[in-house]
């Protein structure tokens, strides 16, 4: 603003001295023209001029904007169009975030007669008509993303969603394929197909979806694809495949069918990748069993136990040890001297309860008295009260069963989404139907209702 007065400042004074030195020149102009003759001072005639030439700059500038005055009125009025369906589209899209179908359906048609943008409004009417239940609408409009390269793979993506609304678990797959193969390192598109892949129990097929997902740096921030819970799915379908061979050896053909050497390596593979998991450890050692590979077998048994301690793995380690009560015992309790520090109060109860079965009461009783009363859980306690009513020790007995009441509860299957408990492992919880969310723990956040009523959950 201030080079403007400066310059306007300095234009008149221009002008003023121009005039002054135009006035101090006398002159005179002449015109003949037709029988005219004109006579002005020579500062007239420029003065004159000056005033035609602005006359002319003037006419030129109104005819200009005369001729592209319908251009401007067109532009101006596409541009609040534009203007008023970006902030329906805006509208819209926080609608959908809250919640509210009514209005975001309503953004979304006004959105769609604004705008000539059909990827961005058939995505919001997607959103809008799948919010308000209108599956149809949506699956339309999802349907008109997937023509476009660059809004297929959203398209897709939406496709695989309703059809799990749907209850169409093969057109989800298709959708969510399709959707992979159009991102091959989405981590969204990968656990779709990983979760409807389990689903169907294709275990094999649902390993390379898994894979993108381990191979990603970022998570999509749900619970059930977290860099555990990937964890907790490769152990599961490597499983559940070398499984599937062992139920089709026993004339069960499942899904996902692969070899023995390959399911012994899937059983190696889940092990090495948590240890802790002694349903492949059974497993696996069983295999070895049954191969005649005994001392494989024992060395299978002996490191699932001291990974985590569990009764069947002591019930395998006196079978495949084959040696005398006394020495089962006694190899037993040193073989709980190894277990990772986490389970060693478990590990010497499963000793002490060995030690009891075999008539060795005393030996139990100086184990269960060396774990602290604190880290005592239920069996720990139910073991004492045992060994007090054989000594016929009624006090210490009914002393020993109250501390059970309130003491650890022990380790089960227990569902990390919706923590309800399961008395044996399964592929799918039997509650929220999440892939691979159990783990064997110790009760947490547990309800009255937090068991499943299995079948064999009375065995708890």
């Amino acid at each position: 603003m201030l080079f403007r007065l400066i310059w306007l400042v300095v234009f008149l004074i221009l002008a003023a001295a121009s005039a002054n030195w135009l006035m101090s020149k006398p002159g005179q102009m002449q015109f003949e023209w037709l029988d005219w003759r004109i006579e002005i001072r020579s500062s007239l005639a420029v003065f004159l001029l000056v005033v035609l030439c602005v006359l002319l700059v003037f006419a030129d500038r109104l005819w200009r904007r005369l001729v592209t005055l319908p251009g401007w009125l067109g532009r101006n009025i596409k541009q609040r169009r534009s203007a008023a369906g970006h902030k329906a589209l805006t509208l819209g899209l926080m609608a959908v975030s809250a919640g509210e179908a009514g209005e975001a359906k309503r953004q979304a048609t006004r959105a769609q007669r604004l705008l000539n943008a059909p990827q961005l409004t058939d995505l919001l009417s997607a959103q809008a008509a799948n919010l308000a239940g209108d599956l149809r609408a949506a699956e339309r409009y999802f349907r008109s993303l997937t023509k476009t390269q660059d809004t297929a793979f959203l398209g897709h993506i939406g496709l695989a969603r309703l059809a799990q609304e749907k209850n169409s678990p093969d057109e989800a797959l298709r959708a969510a394929r399709r959707a992979l193969s159009l991102k091959p390192k989405s981590v969204m598109a990968a656990a779709q197909v990983l979760h409807l892949e389990a689903a169907l129990g294709n275990w094999s097929a649902a390993a390379p979806a898994l894979e993108v997902m381990i191979a990603a740096k970022d998570h999509l921030g749900s619970e059930n694809d977290t860099p555990h819970a990937c964890r907790r799915q490769k152990v599961a379908l490597a499983y559940l495949q070398a499984k599937s061979f062992f139920d089709g050896v026993r004339g069960e053909r499942v899904p996902g069918f692969i070899s023995e050497k390959e399911a012994a390596r899937q059983l190696r593979l889940a092990l090495a990748t948590d240890p802790g998991f002694w349903p492949a450890t059974v497993l696996l050692g069983d295999y070895y069993l049954q191969s005649g590979q005994r001392r494989k077998a024992a060395k299978a048994f002996e490191t699932g136990f001291c990974a985590l301690p569990h009764a069947l793995l002591s019930d395998r380690l006196k079978q495949v040890w084959n040696i005398t009560e006394g020495a089962f015992v006694a190899k037993l309790i040193k073989l709980a001297g190894n277990a990772s520090h986490a389970h060693t109060v478990e590990a010497e109860t499963l000793a002490a309860k060995a030690a009891l079965a075999a008539g060795l009461e005393g030996e139990a009783r100086r184990l269960l008295d060396g774990i602290v009363e604190v880290k005592r859980d239920v069996m720990t306690w139910q073991l004492l009260a045992r060994i007090a009513e054989i000594a016929e020790d009624k006090t210490a007995a009914a002393a020993a069963l109250r501390a059970a009441g309130g003491a650890i509860r022990p380790r089960g299957w227990q569902c990390q989404t919706c923590h309800v408990m399961s008395a044996d492992w399964h592929s799918h919880c039997y509650s929220c139907n999440g892939f691979a969310t159990l783990e064997w723990q110790r009760p947490d956040h547990l309800t009255p209702m937090g068991l499943v009523g299995d079948r064999t959950a009375d065995n708890l």
